[in-house]
């Protein structure tokens, strides 16, 4: 059960053909619906922002309550990731990285954001997940929302979910054209999506688990369509919880226009009262410049004398001293420790595994020491010195190898550190005897593959020329008279 911060939320979702809204209210440790409403998108001529518009206003909107909207099911994805606990930038810059596994799209064609999920007792990685929409798709979707006073979160259902039903399912509908239904449930590395086999209308317990939510006036509703408030059941739970704030950061920014004006009068008040605080400070504090003037002067005069006392000092200093104390210097600036970052260092890691490899989930990260795992069919003998012959990691050294259901596991260690100039023309010598090699290898082939046609082409000319002569008559005996 999640922990409510608030006692009232209202959310708003939209399918292709439908529009639904609901409007949860926290009594004790339990929510319920307190009101709902549903319309028909094109009835009467309305469009979808006029019916969203209405839609707020049917279950009693305003500035103070917080409003979360979601968006219809299409030109959407997410993905479930454990990450490295790492800072907000190696964060967003590193599932950048993990983006680009996602979908095929280019980022400049995506919004994206992420929610970091709660952790479980005893994890030592950051559940995160990740999700993005295409450009086309957000656009739509703020065009919808443009007519509503305020908007404090714009997301798909299913990314809202954890810590709102972190123990159960939601299955949601798809609107006119998308048939059937798709379930998103809870397993050990994430919620995973499955489309339901059975098409029919699904009642809203089948749809979100009876504990979720007490559905108040949803039960009066047609049973066929009590299921399709499931969406926004999930998003006002969302709502109620603190996490619209704390993934405030995190989420695809919406634009300024949407932001709430609650407590205006509160704010302006509030203010008044910091200028006449900050007006009484500075009154304060000028009757009490007069009294440290002298205070100041004597102070800087003070100051002026210890200066002079220095100078004095530094020129009764030997100058071999002054020597050694600018040598110790240059050193200790040589010597500043430089290396990469992380995302440097993940990507490194990641060229240097092949195709048929990957990286498990155990990568650490501690003040530039790695420790990672790689598993795959078989036993990469290669990979210790392709990861010691990247200019981002030195100092690799194999700590396990073990197989298990016929999949090798390996172990590395390794230091976040640039080659030095000593590696680096090792590694340069290296990579010329290999192209040497290489080269000398093609020119075996070549020559091999040269050889060979002659020897094709000699052949097939000893061959007609056989043939030439056995067809040439042979000459008639001359006969004597």
């Amino acid at each position: 059960m999640p922990s409510f911060v608030r006692t009232q939320s209202i959310a708003v979702t939209w399918t292709t053909d439908t529009c639904q809204a609901v409007r949860l209210q926290v009594s004790g440790n339990a929510c319920q619906v307190e009101k709902c409403w549903q319309g028909i998108l094109g009835k009467d001529g309305a469009s979808l922002a006029e019916l969203l518009l209405h839609a707020v206003k049917a279950v009693d909107g305003d500035d103070g309550i917080y409003i979360v909207a979601g968006g219809n099911g299409q030109g959407w994805g997410m993905a479930d990731l454990n990450m490295p606990a790492l800072k907000p930038e190696e964060m967003r810059a590193a599932l950048s990285f993990e983006l680009r596994k996602q979908t095929p799209l280019s980022s400049d064609r995506l919004r994206w954001g992420y929610r970091l999920l709660p952790k479980k007792v005893g994890e030592t990685t950051q559940p995160v997940r990740l999700y993005y929409v295409r450009n086309e798709h957000w656009n739509s979707w703020l065009k919808a929302i443009d007519g509503l006073h305020h908007v404090d979160a714009l997301l798909p259902a299913p990314v809202a979910l954890d810590p709102a039903l972190e123990e159960g399912s939601l299955v949601i509908q798809g609107g006119h054209g998308i048939p059937g239904s798709y379930e998103y449930s809870r397993t050990e590395s994430g919620r995973q999506i499955a489309p339901k086999e059975d098409d029919t209308a699904l009642r809203i317990a089948e749809a979100l688990p009876p504990s979720a939510c007490k559905i108040g006036p949803i039960a009066d509703q047609p049973q066929e369509l009590q299921a399709s408030f499931a969406a926004a059941i999930a998003l006002g739970i969302y709502g109620l919880t603190n996490c619209v704030n704390t993934d405030q950061q995190t989420r695809i920014p919406l634009p300024d226009r949407f932001q709430a004006r609650r407590h205006i009068a509160a704010k302006i008040t509030a203010g008044v009262l910091g200028v006449f605080l900050l007006g009484l400070m500075v009154y304060s504090l000028a009757g009490n410049l007069s009294g440290h003037a002298a205070q100041i002067r004597q102070i800087d005069l003070q100051i002026k004398k210890t200066k002079a006392e220095l100078a004095e000092l530094k020129k009764q200093i030997d100058p071999k001293d002054n020597e050694k104390t600018e040598v110790i210097k240059n050193e200790l600036i040589a010597n500043i420790p430089n290396r990469p970052d992380f995302p440097s260092v993940l990507l490194a890691v990641t060229k240097s595994v092949p195709t048929t490899h990957w990286i498990s989930d155990a990568f650490e990260w501690r003040d530039g020491q790695v420790s990672f795992k790689v598993q795959g069919p078989t036993k990469d003998l290669e990979l210790t010195t392709r990861l010691e012959d990247t200019k981002f990691l030195g100092d690799v050294t194999e700590r396990l190898s073990s197989m298990n259901n016929g999949a090798y596991t390996q172990r590395f260690e390794a230091t976040a550190r640039f080659d030095t100039d000593i590696e680096a023309d090792l590694l340069r010598s290296r990579e010329e005897v290999q192209k040497q090699r290489e080269k000398e290898r093609l020119e075996r082939e070549k020559a091999a593959q040269k050889a060979v046609a002659e020897a094709e082409a000699a052949a097939e000319a000893e061959l007609e020329e056989e043939e030439e002569t056995e067809e040439a008559p042979a000459p008639e005996a001359s006969q004597e008279e």
